[in-house]
Order: structure tokens, then sequence, then C-alpha cells
């Protein structure tokens, strides 16, 4: 259950509509959410102090408008990396997720929701949510929310792995506010062009059966085949999804990374929000032998 979220504010988007969607949690067991600003002591050099001082009235303006929501609100304006202290916060206040922000037309360059974005995706254990923005003017910034209504029509895409099945977890986690959900399987190992027929059953037949098992939420399946993040990206569009939950890895013995080409790829093209669920402990360390497909 996410209780306790984390939410890194730089003051350099429209911080308070990114708040506002976490209003969208509390039907699915949300109650505190923590604010923090990282002085990014690598830029601040002597004037850190000067800036931490100056940054605590600001969130606190943050902090009033998530109180308004009716959540616990703490806040936090720490003198460090900014990455670092964003994982490490994490951590040491055992918060539920992460949730930040970036643009639909790449990340903000050389601000926090840019490669942080990236590297907390790769580095925490944590569920990290990922808003994205439109650019509304070019050279200002000036963003609208790319998504209303963010889990009303979740897109989850399965390989059948350990991993990715944890997806069903949290699927069953968020039902409160999940409204339909549907199940993606891209066949991207094809051998035998007389076997895809039966590859394709086979897939169906095992979404047929979580589609049965998952309780309390409207869900269909459906099987393609070719390249995984292309499909995914693709079928956000068709289908008129809202977000976008993977898990970091699926099946693969890559074990030095962390986050997943076929993740990643969404992550970066996709104008979805997008939901990233960590890797297990057991997973990192026992590994998978049966051939990468959405890792």
């Amino acid at each position: 259950m996410i209780s306790t979220v984390l939410v890194p504010a730089d003051f350099t988007i429209e911080t308070e509509d990114l708040l506002s969607c976490i209003g969208e949690l509390k039907n699915a067991g949300l109650r505190k959410v923590i604010l923090l600003h990282v002085v990014d002591i690598h830029k601040s050099q002597g004037l850190a102090p000067m800036f931490e001082r100056n940054t605590k009235a600001r969130i606190e303006e943050y902090a009033n408008f998530v109180r308004e929501l009716g959540l616990e609100t703490e806040t936090l304006v720490v003198i460090g990396d900014v990455k670092r202290t964003i994982t490490e916060t994490a951590d040491r206040e055992d918060v539920d997720a992460i949730i930040m922000g970036a643009t639909t037309e790449g990340f903000i360059k050389g601000k926090l929701l840019g490669r942080t974005t990236e590297y907390i995706a790769r580095s925490s254990k944590k569920i990290l949510l990922v808003e994205k923005y439109e650019a509304m003017k070019e050279g200002k910034e000036a963003y609208e929310k790319a998504c209303r209504a963010t889990f009303s029509r979740i897109l989850v895409p399965l390989d059948f792995s350990k991993e990715a099945m944890k997806a069903i977890e949290q699927l069953q986690e968020l039902k409160g506010i999940v409204k339909e959900v549907l199940f993606l399987h891209v066949i991207d190992d094809i051998k035998n062009m007389d076997l895809l027929d039966e590859q394709r059953e086979e897939a169906k037949e095992k979404l047929r059966k979580i589609k049965e098992q998952l309780e309390g939420i409207k869900s269909q399946y459906i099987v393609v085949e070719g390249i995984p993040s292309d499909e995914i990206v693709k079928f956000t569009g068709i289908e008129d999804i809202t977000l976008i939950m993977l898990t970091t890895r699926g099946k693969g013995t890559l074990m030095d990374l962390l986050l997943g080409s076929t993740t990643e790829n969404v992550l970066r093209k996709t104008p979805k929000p997008v939901l990233i669920i960590p890797s297990s402990k057991e997973f990192e360390e026992e590994g998978w032998d049966e051939g990468e497909e959405y890792a």
C-alpha cells in the first residue's frame, strides 16, 4: 500500500499541479506527503546556507496546499548532492513511493527533473511515479499536466516473469482508484513463424488466467508482435492509456542493469505518466536464465 510518498520539489514546474495528482492516491491509502528540496551543494557553494533559509518559506507554501487535500505533510530542506540525497531520504524516511515530473519533450535539461529522474529510476528501490508535462510555450517553463485521472486506464505490459508479475500485486493495492487495466504481451522472440500462432494462443491463455484472478478491476488483454518498448508506447496512444505500469526488469541475466532497457526506453519516449515498480532483493540475488524480454 502507498501510504507515504516523497515529492522532490525544485520550483521549476507547476508543482501544485503535480501535487494535485497526489490527492488521487488518498483512495488507495495515501496518508502522508514528505516534500523535499535539495540545495545543490555543487552549484551553491558558499551560498548554500542562504539558499536553505530562502527555500524554507517557499516549500511551506506547497505544504499548505497538500494539507488542504487532507494529508499529513512534512517538509525537508537539505544541502547535498541532489540525486543521492533524494534516494537516501526515501530510504531513511521509509517512504512507499517517490513522485516526480518530466516534460513530454525530453527531461528538463540541467535541472532536478532531468538526469536526476533517470538516476532515481535506476538506483532507488522505491516505487517511482513519473508524471509527464507538455511544454505549452517553447523556451518558457510553462507546462500543462499531460494526463488527468492518472489511474483511470492503466497499461500493464507482462512477459510472465516473476518480476513482471509484481505489477499484479500492485494493481490489487490500487484497486480503490484503478478503473480499467489493459494487459499487453509483446512477442519479440519469434524463432519459427510456423509456431507463431501457438505462441500467441499460449500467451492469451496466460493473460486470460491473470484477468480472472484480478479482483475488483475491469480488465482486458492483447497479444502483439514487435519490439516491446515501441509497442508499449504505441498502445498508450491507440488505447487512450492514462498510466503505464512497469517493473524495473523482466526476464534477463544482466544484473548490472537496474532499470532495464525496455523500461528505460518507455520512460524516455512516452508522453504518458509511468509507474515503475522496483525489482525485489531475491530477484537481484538469484537472477533469471530464461532469456531477456522486458528487461
